[in-house]
């Protein structure tokens, strides 16, 4: 038996961390050490890495298992705070060359073991943070154990940083967000990736996800995880939203995508999405004490939620999504005009219910998200001869001007529309639907207009896991 007990790399001060104590991050200084680890072990024939659940050890683990091209095994059992005598018992009766990741209480108890069975140790043996001890055992032989201490490096006093991943398995498109997050909840985007599928498009007829799209899910998904990890992101979040949430099969596509992406994938509720993606556009434009209607057009469904900085009043999720009424209620290009009746139909039967208690509300602001919306914007932006591409958050887009954008977009082809200064391919076809989805809202609740936030659910999902273990 040899086993290479590694201390967890330096990370961050439990002061300057506010987030949850199992994802407080490695420093910079933590990072350059594990990649020191993993340079010093590659060559030893390592056969297995096992790791606390602590994303800290996991970290440290990281560049040994891409060198190694292994994959990393948490256990609880090497858990802070962990019986040392279980992982004792356990981790002696493994073969091969094995690299153990734990914290300094169950590392200092593991040596202590090994004391008992005739080591030569101190009684107080050194244990820094990114050390290894090299501990080999024979039969019928006291073990052999070796020092190897850390790498020094210097401290920085950078604010520490998680590297997350975000793949939001939607209803029109699987889209993947890395972004370097704090705990305070600042986002920095470092890459965005999108696929469109529509999968929500399929739903209406077949009630389920043909095999064929499942698999092309599946394979994407696996994809953009691949991608995600060459960006050394420390945690990959899969969520699936209405198209998944609702199909047939949807929970079997759901763990074959978490099998190929290796992170079980979380099928949400359309209270939650709602929930999460307010929560986004809390942090994003400072609510305040104000009562906020929070929008999030999808391709399966349309979130409305009501609240302000300290709480969620009111929420609900319709089946609107773009996606799914352009599957079922569109044959026309350009729309036809009871096809175009029809959409406005649905949308305010479904509103219906809430149309008098919102105009006693009165909400203010509107804040809207979501890939239509987000198109909206860049063409609401080339309309007054500003860049398309220049950003597009908090950006106010008042109810005259929604209205003669889905005028436009609704008597366009596809062809007229993809000349329109800001329109890109993806959504050409389904835009249309999507205005006039939006417009019926701003009329439906007597709206001002929607302000535009670059934040929604991607981002929320990021806040969420920065709150909670």
């Amino acid at each position: 038996m040899k086993l290479q007990l590694v201390r967890h790399a330096k990370a961050a001060r439990r002061s300057r961390w506010s987030g949850p104590e199992s994802l407080r991050p490695l420093t910079e200084a933590g990072r350059a050490q594990a990649r020191a680890i993993g340079e010093a072990l590659a060559k030893s024939g390592v056969a297995r890495l096992l790791s606390s659940p602590a994303l800290r050890c996991r970290q440290t683990l990281i560049p040994l298992a891409e060198m190694a091209g292994l994959s990393i095994e948490v256990d609880e059992r090497l858990a802070e705070g962990a019986d040392p005598a279980k992982a004792f018992e356990w981790l002696t009766a493994l073969r091969g060359d094995t690299v153990v990741c734990s914290h300094g209480d169950v590392l200092m108890g593991l040596l202590d073991c090994f004391r008992a069975e005739g080591a030569p140790l101190d009684e107080e043996p050194r244990c820094e943070k990114g050390s290894i001890w090299m501990v080999a055992r024979e039969r019928r032989s006291p073990p052999v154990v070796a020092y190897a201490p850390p790498l020094e490096v210097p401290e920085s006093d950078g604010e520490p940083t998680l590297r997350v991943a975000v793949l939001d398995l939607g209803s029109t498109s699987f889209h993947l967000l890395v972004a370097e997050a704090t705990a305070e909840g600042e986002i920095d985007r470092v890459l965005s990736e999108r696929v469109m599928l529509r999968l929500g498009s399929m739903l209406p007829e077949r009630g389920r996800v043909p095999e064929e799209a499942a698999r092309r899910a599946v394979e994407t998904a696996g994809e953009l995880a691949a991608l995600a990890r060459r960006e050394h992101v420390d945690l990959v979040l899969p969520v699936a939203t209405a198209a998944l949430r609702e199909a047939e099969n949807g929970r079997a596509v759901a763990e074959r995508i978490g099998a190929a992406v290796g992170v079980p994938t979380r099928i949400i509720s359309g209270i939650e999405e709602a929930r999460l993606t307010f929560g986004a556009f809390r942090r994003r434009l400072a609510v305040g004490s104000r009562l906020a209607l929070g929008l999030d057009l999808g391709g399966g469904s349309l979130e409305l939620i009501t609240g302000d900085e300290r709480d969620v009043r009111w929420e609900t999720t319709l089946p609107l999504g773009t996606a799914r009424l352009h599957a079922e209620l569109v044959r026309s290009d350009p729309m036809s005009r009871d096809e175009k009746r029809a959409i406005r139909a649905r949308v305010r039967a479904l509103l219906a219910e809430h149309r008098e208690a919102m105009k006693r509300w009165a909400p203010d602001p509107c804040i809207a998200t979501g890939g239509t919306v987000r198109a909206l914007a860049r063409l609401a932006l080339a309309e007054t001869r500003r860049n398309p591409d220049a950003s597009i958050q908090g950006l106010f887009i008042p109810a005259d001007a929604l209205r003669e954008l889905a005028r436009r977009l609704v008597r366009s082809t596809q062809e007229e529309r993809l000349r329109m200064p800001g329109m890109r391919r993806q959504r050409a076809d389904i835009i249309p639907v999507g205005a006039e989805v939006l417009r019926s809202v701003v009329e439906e609740f007597d709206l001002p207009g929607l302000t535009v936030s670059d934040w929604g659910l991607r981002e929320g999902v990021i806040l969420e896991a920065l709150e909670h273990s």
